[in-house]
């Protein structure tokens, strides 16, 4: 399954979709840079009136932010390892080759996550770093609250590229995964967390439990332990990723 040959020519091609690499730092990094930069104009202008940019509060405000933004570009990424090669006819010879299938589709999952990643992480090592140094008088997130915040990144990054390459395994088309996965992160989930007559099934809802890791849970969401928010990201992560095998390994060539 770890084949670092297939690993690093899947990393090619997407690091060779400069379009797409951009339009992931601009939705993550460019978009915290411009958020602290205008709360930090806003409070160089007018320091009665707006706080400081940084602070505690700002940076949990910030990974809120984030996190959905991260599944954003997962998506975007996820779908375009999980398909490319299906789309161009490659898988067919790769396949043909003899090459395992589940290693196949495990280089897909590792290049996508290897992209996801290191985008994500530049994004939190700015957040981090804009929230601590624009705090002024008020308290600077320390080191429990950042491991909190950039570790519910990752995973948000790492749920996020598993599910896409997964479903587009089972697809076999990246635009249909990028649509539906949008619109299920970006519309559905947060409807879904806003119903409280759902009751305690809430916390399979997984960016309840990116909430709960990031320890940014908004008032009114449902309540869950932290263990409980490890097994439901757990089993996101598996189910995307049998799923996606499954598919791999009985696709007609």
């Amino acid at each position: 399954m770890f084949d670092l040959t297939l690993i690093k020519a899947d990393v090619l091609k997407l690091r060779r979709r400069r379009g797409m690499l951009a339009l992931a730092f601009l939705v993550t990094v460019g978009a915290a840079a411009l958020i602290y930069t205008i709360a930090a104009v806003k409070h160089g202008s007018n320091p009665i009136k707006y706080g400081p940019a940084g602070g505690l509060k700002n940076y949990h405000s910030s990974i809120s932010f984030l996190n959905p933004m991260v599944l954003v570009v997962a998506a975007l990424v996820g779908a375009t390892a999980g398909a490319a090669d299906i789309e161009s006819g490659v898988f067919r010879d790769l396949a043909a080759t003899g090459r395992s299938r589940v290693a196949l589709f495990g280089s897909r999952m590792f290049a996508g996550w290897a992209v996801v990643l290191t985008v994500v992480a530049a994004a939190a090592a700015l957040t981090t770093v804009a929230a601590s140094i624009l705090a002024g008088p008020l308290p600077a997130p320390g080191a429990t609250a950042v491991l909190d915040g950039t570790v519910s990144l990752l995973l948000a990054g790492a749920l996020g590229t598993a599910v896409a390459v997964g479903l587009s395994a089972l697809v076999g088309s990246r635009g249909p995964v990028i649509a539906i996965l949008l619109g299920f992160e970006l519309a559905i989930l947060p409807l879904l967390s806003s119903l409280q007559s759902l009751g305690v099934a809430r916390q399979a809802i997984p960016t309840g439990a990116l909430e709960r890791i990031a320890g940014t849970t908004p008032s009114g969401a449902v309540q869950m332990t932290l263990l409980t928010a490890v097994l439901v990201l757990v089993a996101w992560l598996a189910a995307a990723f049998l799923a996606g095998v499954w598919r791999t390994r009985t696709q007609e060539i």
